[in-house]
């Protein structure tokens, strides 16, 4: 496992990455952008099916020379000024921690990651919240070339990269509207989240970490999923919402914390060990006890389900249909 610092190899996944994104263009806009007061006239191109628009160059500044990859959401319009929602650059050679974006290389795979650190110019948005806000998840990367907590925006080889960087995007525009309607908000708040995360903040959390060695297991559909399940379970009327510990939670007015749900995108020991451990340790203080459930991409072997079934976890399918997350038998998990 390594950070591709090679210039050659950089721009070459660059490239690779221009193409995924330009088989979803739907046109190309001529528009306005900028911040700090400042701006810049760039072809940008809209996607239709994905909804979100992207721009690439280069820039150089105090953080060095790097690629700049800029999106928004939704159609920009012709030769008006558009707002940026998140770039996502990485140095245009060499390994440079003050670019939040980076490519990890193993064994042939190559993950575009991302630090957390976004721009914002209001007060509370940072790498911090972002990480703490994120549906998606962050892991400690400890290479001798970078450390750090990262996510994984998207993977190279997966045909679901295009949907998985609209995932980010629109992560970054629902965090920064959250923290600046938090701002805006008064000291007193009739949202029962707020009663469970002061509840629950001694919640023990574990860190996950990157393996050093042996092939990459991608999590970079995990927050597909999550937002794939977030969507199916609002449709039926629950309230949901997410924190460090836990992928995804419903809970009442009451407030209690009546489901929750840990996602996996594949199946192996290491993470059927995990999962179980987070499930049930983070949630061992949680009374009434909320119905435990185990998300994962196919169906589980019977020693597995009855082991499960007596730590009280309940299993949740899902499968892929055009790039986007279903789930078997989802009703019923909802009303166990």
């Amino acid at each position: 496992m390594r950070i591709v610092g090679n210039q050659q190899e950089i721009k070459n996944l660059h490239k690779r990455l221009v193409r995924s994104l330009d088989k979803f263009k739907s046109e190309g806009i001529n528009i306005l952008t900028g911040h700090k007061g400042e701006s810049l006239r760039v072809d940008a191109h809209y996607s239709e099916e994905l909804n979100i628009w992207w721009s690439f160059g280069e820039a150089e500044g105090k953080s060095g020379r790097r690629y700049w990859n800029a999106f928004g959401l939704g159609r920009p319009t012709k030769n008006r000024l558009v707002n940026i929602i998140c770039e996502i650059n990485y140095p245009f050679n060499g390994i440079n921690k003050r670019v939040a974006a980076a490519w990890l290389e193993d064994e042939g795979e190559h993950v575009l990651i991302h630090s957390g650190k976004i721009g914002g110019g209001r007060a509370g948005i940072g790498k911090r919240p972002f990480q703490q806000r994120y549906a998606g998840s962050f892991a400690d990367l400890t290479l001798p070339e970078l450390t750090g907590k990262y996510t994984e925006i998207g993977n190279l080889d997966n045909p679901r990269l295009p949907y998985q960087i609209k995932f980010f995007v629109e992560e970054v525009a629902r965090i920064k509207a959250e923290i600046v309607s938090s701002n805006q908000s008064s000291g007193s708040s009739s949202d029962p989240r707020d009663e469970i995360k002061t509840t629950f903040t001694e919640e023990f959390s574990g860190t996950k970490e990157y393996e050093n060695s042996g092939k990459v297991v991608s999590n970079c559909d995990h927050g597909l999923v999550v937002s794939a399940l977030k969507s199916i379970v609002e449709t039926r009327g629950y309230q949901v919402a997410n924190d460090s510990p836990r992928d995804l939670y419903i809970y009442n007015n009451r407030p209690q914390i009546t489901h929750v749900f840990e996602v996996k995108t594949a199946i192996s020991s290491q993470s059927i060990f995990t999962a179980v451990g987070q499930l049930l340790v983070n949630n061992a203080r949680i009374s009434p006890k909320p119905k435990l459930i185990y998300v994962v991409p196919k169906e589980l072997n019977n020693n597995l389900r009855k082991t499960l079934a007596k730590l009280d976890i309940i299993p949740l399918i899902y499968d892929w249909s055009n790039s986007k997350a279903t789930f078997k038998n989802i009703e019923g998990v909802l009303k166990q």
